[in-house]
């Protein structure tokens, strides 16, 4: 936490930051936004903070742990992430981690719906890698760190894609909630 801006937890520059937009209401890291530094801090110093902000707490108690194994493989991603002297390497390190721990989600032992939320984020982060090696997204856009941002994703179109990125969490929620609704049918 030393490459922190003093007023990093401050009201004003926490309403500033984005929305967290995790891929289930439980879950307290995987999604795009995570106030991964707060959450490390505790739940009581999370909750304040995001109170604070005017900004809703979003996950479980206790904010600072994974809420199953796709979560887990969310907050070892958060963390460099969330660093704003990460490199690109490291960030790009990272995406491939988290692709590989979401790979470790198994049928038989974690059920359908979180396999299927599994194959849903590995996904996306396919679509971000292209997006990135197509130069339409800056690599690292969504981390603290990453590469400068003049050097990629310039232009509008570059920009509007940037700013899809919380669809696709979208997306991903609304094919889980489809298949959720399927299971329960299933099992009827």
């Amino acid at each position: 936490m030393q490459n922190l801006p003093k007023d990093f937890f401050s009201a004003e520059a926490a309403k500033k930051r984005g929305p967290e937009r995790h891929l289930t209401k439980n879950y307290n890291f995987a999604g795009p936004g995570t106030e991964y530094f707060a959450r490390m801090k505790g739940s009581d110093f999370y909750e304040k903070m995001m109170k604070d902000a005017g900004r809703p707490v979003v996950g479980s108690k206790p904010y600072n742990k994974a809420y199953d194994k796709l979560d887990g493989c969310g907050r070892v991603h958060d963390k460099v992430f969330a660093d704003p002297k990460a490199t690109p390497a490291q960030v790009r390190a990272a995406d491939k981690q988290f692709q590989k721990c979401a790979q470790g989600v198994k049928l038989t032992e974690d059920g359908i719906t979180d396999k299927l939320r599994s194959i849903a984020a590995r996904v996306g982060f396919e679509g971000k890698i292209a997006a990135e090696k197509a130069k339409l997204l800056r690599p690292g856009s969504f981390a603290s760190g990453g590469e400068e941002k003049g050097h990629h994703g310039k232009g509008e179109f570059g920009q509007q894609l940037g700013k899809k990125g919380g669809a696709l969490v979208s997306l991903g929620k609304k094919a889980v909630a489809i298949a959720n609704k399927g299971v329960k049918l299933v099992d009827k």
